[in-house]
């Protein structure tokens, strides 16, 4: 049986046999990039394991060595190509297109690890060649760290250098906020399907990654859910797109350290931050300080000399430079610059507003969904009272919903 193409295309127009056959068997539970590309080398292909149907690749086990999950799926005779039309559709419908890791579009540096994915759902632009370097760190970061990872954005953007991050909250959209400030590209990697809206704050973040020259990037089949096993597979494609990684904020077990191991594998550059070693969220990026090869770097700067990349002017002159940058729309006012009567008496708010007000702290950003749950009341009823108390001058509001007291 040959594999038919009909009604099957992506964001990219039409698709064939190939890419069905791939997003088909990528579809199957427990069918990491080691087994798909067992698969093709006992087939022949996937296309070909494809048209051999599901009952062949069971049979063929003793060779493929699949996992338990796998076989039993296969076992039950899927069908693997309407599998592979379905997501196809599913990726056009959430405007994105298939590249699979033979295609001239594949990112040539993700190209270079070990087993990499055999296929990347992409909304956006993703270009096979380019300068990346990925900024990640903790979701529960500090403000300075925030700060910190929006400057790295801002200041490897302004160079021409793509900015890749998880898109998670904290350091990640940081870091995505920081390359909008310097009107460059960056690249989301999700740890979910290209459908999925996760965190769901971050939806228009991704809408404008995707629509600028940047990219939304998912190895998950559509409607994959952001589960805990699948952010240390989307940690090592973070490592693999890039030249470099740049850890902000990271405490000693965090996926931050798993990238950053990941990208010693795969020979790529490794720079931390250092921070107070008395502060939880520095002890990883101080850790990898001790490690051979790991550099420290405090702005994109430190990176772009060690690279060896070229170094535009406004950069050299960091001082200017942010004194224009504080004077655009949208970049965060510090809390050190408000005089100290902007803090509204207590009795002009009322009771919930000032509970809300007292669970905020002035270092670390504190997300509406736990302050609601914290104060007991609904999301909406807390982003309302806090918008009430960020017009009072009590507090700050981050992106993606973080708040500050102030």
């Amino acid at each position: 049986m040959k594999l038919s193409t009909q009604n099957a295309s992506d964001a990219g127009g039409l698709v064939g046999p190939d890419v069905i056959a791939a997003c088909g068997l990528s579809a199957v539970p427990a069918l990491g990039a080691s087994s798909l590309l067992r698969i093709a080398g006992r087939f022949g292909s996937l296309t070909e394991a494809v048209e051999a149907g599901p009952r062949a690749i069971v049979r063929a086990n003793e060779v493929l060595k699949l996992k338990p999950e796998a076989l039993d799926y296969l076992a039950r005779d899927p069908d693997l190509e309407g599998l592979g039309v379905w997501a196809v559709g599913a990726a056009k419908a959430a405007g994105a297109r298939v590249v699979l890791v033979g295609d001239g579009w594949y990112p040539a540096r993700l190209r270079e690890l070990l087993n990499p994915p055999p296929l990347l759902y992409v909304r956006g632009s993703l270009l096979p060649e380019a300068r990346r370097v990925a900024v990640v760190g903790s979701r529960d970061a500090d403000e300075q760290g925030m700060e910190i990872a929006r400057s790295f954005g801002d200041g490897l953007a302004r160079a021409g250098v793509t900015v890749v991050s998880g898109g998670a909250r904290g350091i990640d959209t940081a870091a995505h906020d920081g390359a909008f400030w310097g009107s460059g590209p960056s690249v989301a990697v999700l740890g979910c399907g290209i459908d999925v809206v996760y965190p769901p704050e971050n939806g228009e973040i991704f809408d404008r990654i995707a629509s600028g020259a940047g990219a939304v990037v998912s190895e998950f089949p559509p409607g994959t859910q952001p589960l805990p096993p699948n952010f240390p597979r989307r940690n090592r494609t973070i490592a693999g797109l890039c030249d470099a990684v740049v850890v902000v904020r990271a405490a000693l077990r965090s996926g931050a350290l798993i990238t950053a191991n990941h990208a010693a594998q795969a020979s790529r550059r490794i720079f931390a931050v250092p921070g107070d070693p008395g502060n939880p969220r520095t002890a990883g990026p101080n850790e990898l300080l001790r490690a051979r090869g790991v550099k420290p770097a405090t702005s994109a700067l430190d990176v772009l000399e060690a690279m060896g990349w070229p170094i535009p002017d406004e950069l050299e002159r960091p001082a200017s430079d942010e004194a224009r940058r504080q004077g655009e729309p949208g970049f965060p006012s510090s809390p050190a610059e408000e005089p100290h009567g902007a803090r509204t008496d207590e009795q002009a708010v009322d009771e919930e507003s000032l509970r809300l007000w007292r669970l905020l702290d002035e270092r670390t950003p504190a997300h509406v969904d736990d302050l609601a749950h914290r104060a007991q009341m609904t999301a909406p009823e807390a982003l309302s009272k806090l918008a009430e108390l960020e017009s009072k001058g009590m507090c700050l509001q981050r992106p993606g919903k973080y708040f500050l007291r102030r």
